[in-house]
């Protein structure tokens, strides 16, 4: 049996999850990494479903950033592709909904719906 898709992404993105700066409070840190994250996964993944191919729109949405934050971004998005690729390109599964929680300890912890192909 598979991991669960939320398992599934904390391996996928572990290494550069312990690379997000210090700034804003450490959960709306994680929204935002893990939304581009998703977006990453899922534009690869669809388009093994025969889907088109998103990722190109990923990296145009990136030029339009300014410097220096538009090649961080880029070279974060190039080790999530090559890292999907690497260790993960069997999993075809999608990501549809998915949110953060906290836990009564204050621990974050994802939650995420996997999602195939539509028929």
């Amino acid at each position: 049996m598979a991991a669960k898709i939320s398992e599934t992404l904390l391996e996928y993105v572990a290494p550069l999850l312990a690379q997000l700066p210090p700034g804003a409070s450490l959960q709306q840190q994680q929204q935002s990494f893990l939304r581009g994250v998703i977006t990453v996964w899922n534009a690869l993944v669809v388009v093994q479903w025969g889907e088109p191919d998103l990722l190109p729109d990923v990296y145009r949405r990136l030029e339009a950033m300014p410097q220096p934050g538009r090649a961080t971004m880029r070279a974060m998005v190039d080790a999530l592709v090559e890292r999907k690729r690497r260790h993960f390109a069997d999993d075809l599964r999608a990501v549809g909904r998915w949110e953060l929680r906290v836990k009564a300890d204050g621990e974050v912890s994802l939650w995420a719906e996997a999602r195939g192909p539509s028929r």
